[in-house]
């Protein structure tokens, strides 16, 4: 897959808008995926061409596993004058983009999450610090969450109540998640 060649770092997602600077995941509220990747490549062996063909052929190869495309390859371009390359990727799923990254994302409900084996932890907070508790699972368990493996940034289509500890947010629907000591980031949302 396209992670086992390129810069870990290179291979987050995120909104495609040009106004984004770093790797950023976006998720949007019926589940899809877009990443933007952005990466420094003035010191790299790669130029922007070899970059795009190999993304392309292992989108390629991953699609032709389906009888309908599920990741695309919608854009990369290169700063001339800083050498940084952005590139940006959809997914019709956070199952695709797992798959595709050999990483793990979940967006559903806390209920939906639990349903399928993954632990919600009571130790996440809020922006003030308070900890959610179980009593705070069993209470939002028709609320979204979010939950990955990837520690990039992580743009949320609701507003983020509860986050792991550590994890910065950048706004009321992003968050920073490259600094958390925790394996997983999970994002409690509220509509």
């Amino acid at each position: 897959m396209l992670t086992a060649f390129l810069i870990p770092s290179i291979l987050l997602l995120g909104c495609g808008n040009n106004n984004i600077s770093t790797t950023t995941l976006s998720i949007s509220k019926d589940g899809k995926v877009r990443s933007t990747i952005v990466e420094d490549f003035g010191e790299s062996y790669y130029d922007l061409q070899e970059l795009s063909d190999m993304a392309a052929k292992e989108v390629s190869v991953y699609n032709s596993e389906y009888i309908s495309e599920k990741v695309f390859l919608e854009s990369a371009t290169e700063d001339e004058e800083s050498k940084v390359v952005t590139m940006v990727m959809s997914f019709n799923s956070t199952s695709d983009y797992s798959h595709f990254n050999q990483v793990s994302l979940f967006y559903g409900t806390v209920q939906e999450a639990l349903d399928k084996g993954y632990k919600v932890s009571e130790d996440l907070v809020d922006k003030d610090g308070n900890i959610l508790g179980q009593e705070g699972i069993n209470e939002n368990l028709e609320k979204h969450i979010v939950i990955t493996t990837d520690k990039s940034d992580i743009v949320t289509p609701y507003n983020i109540s509860f986050m792991t500890k550590g994890t910065q947010l950048k706004n009321k629907k992003e968050a920073a998640s490259t600094d958390i000591s925790a394996d997983s980031v999970q994002l409690l949302l509220s509509k």
